[in-house]
């Protein structure tokens, strides 16, 4: 939910205030059977009077639309605004809404309005855990078939699935995009594809996401494909965030970028490359984490104080802290990481206390979200 209204919004997490939140309005346990103490699991959604990417192109007379998958994408958490239409059907269960049924209701969207200029935003859900890609694809990358039932999975298993869902994932993708070749629209289409999070599968000791800030959690995809000819294929450096994707979206449609998003199209960008996750105490004992790039130097901030610096080129795996061998370095990243996000605006209000729906609380219970 964070990462999605970093998106939305062009703000980062600190100024847009859509995370866990011990006070927050949204009680996580309607309809959670458990403990009185799930009563503190809480969350903030988006605040109803933030400007949001697709309200913006919808005031520009876009038509505007989502077809999402996953059960922190339900409209409950405020990120349908600016929405023609959202559609957040078909999320039962842990595994949310699977690849192909995103795809079909896009397709079935997109041909309503291809006579329209529109705004389309999905979210693919399947590389998720708990992993589990459906057939033909569950075991399509162990080298001997499916493992024995009584042996439990090893960081290797979870690598595999996880490596299945994406290919599954990716096959409806491309069917979405033969769709839209189809109907004649793919040459004038501008295409952004990316990941609100990336996932641990045994490094640093961590399996998942949503508690620390390591690279392989938040160095995502970024693809673009550009209208016709415009721009040449090829890769580019230049550090980008999800606050920068609104703003490089509006710039080449010839839209005027709102002074209120804080990101900016690259390779303009102005703003540190920041990064911040505030896990609630029952998920994470291991508190709040920041953290600011200076070129491949990353600074740790950490709310109960174990601060780190890693170099990324000599030591990619994070393992080496070098706050004790360069703390003039340390001292100078913490300190402008600190001045940046107190400089930004702090959170509108989100809005009247909203109690979740039962499925909607049965699927985080089950995603792993509430213990």
């Amino acid at each position: 939910m964070p990462a999605h209204a970093s998106l939305f919004t062009g703000k980062f997490t600190s100024s847009h205030g859509a995370r866990y939140d011990p006070e927050g309005p949204l009680r996580l346990t309607a309809g959670i059977e458990g403990p009185q103490a799930w009563d503190k699991y809480r969350a903030r959604g988006l605040a109803a009077n933030e400007q949001t990417l697709a309200a913006i192109l919808k005031d520009a007379g876009y038509i505007t639309g989502a077809v999402v998958g996953g059960p922190w994408m339900k409209r409950v958490f405020g990120l349908d605004k600016g929405f023609d239409h959202y559609d957040d059907d078909q999320i039962h269960t842990v595994k949310g809404r699977l690849a192909d049924e995103v795809t079909i209701a896009a397709l079935k969207w997109t041909e309503a309005h291809r006579e329209s200029e529109f705004f389309l935003f999905l979210n693919y859900y399947d590389p998720h855990g708990p992993y589990s890609p459906p057939e033909p694809f569950t075991f399509r990358f162990f080298a001997n078939g499916a493992p024995p039932e009584d042996r439990q999975l090893t960081d290797q298993d979870r690598n595999d699935l996880y490596d299945a869902e994406i290919l599954y994932m990716d096959l409806h993708v491309g069917r979405f995009l033969k769709g839209v070749e189809r109907l004649g629209l793919y040459d004038d289409t501008l295409f952004v594809v990316t990941a609100d999070h990336g996932e641990l599968l045994g490094e640093h000791g961590k399996n998942g996401h949503g508690t620390s800030l390591y690279q392989e959690e938040i160095h995502v995809p970024l693809i673009i494909k550009y209208p016709g000819r415009e721009t040449p294929a090829g890769r580019r450096d230049d550090p980008i965030q999800l606050v920068d994707i609104a703003p490089l979206i509006l710039q080449h449609v010839g839209l005027p970028i709102p002074a209120s998003i804080q990101g900016g199209a690259s390779p303009e960008t102005t703003h540190p490359t920041v990064a911040e996750v505030y896990p609630l105490p029952y998920i994470s004992k291991e508190g709040d984490w920041r953290v600011l790039f200076d070129g491949l130097f990353k600074l740790y901030w950490n709310s109960l104080g174990n601060h780190k610096l890693v170099n990324l080129a000599d030591d990619p795996k994070e393992e080496l802290n070098l706050v004790e061998q360069e703390p003039e370095r340390a001292e100078r990243m913490q300190n402008l990481l600190s001045a940046y996000l107190d400089s930004l605006p702090r959170p509108q209000d989100a809005g009247p206390p909203v109690e979740l729906d039962e499925e909607t609380g049965r699927a985080l219970k089950n995603l792993g979200y509430v213990q």
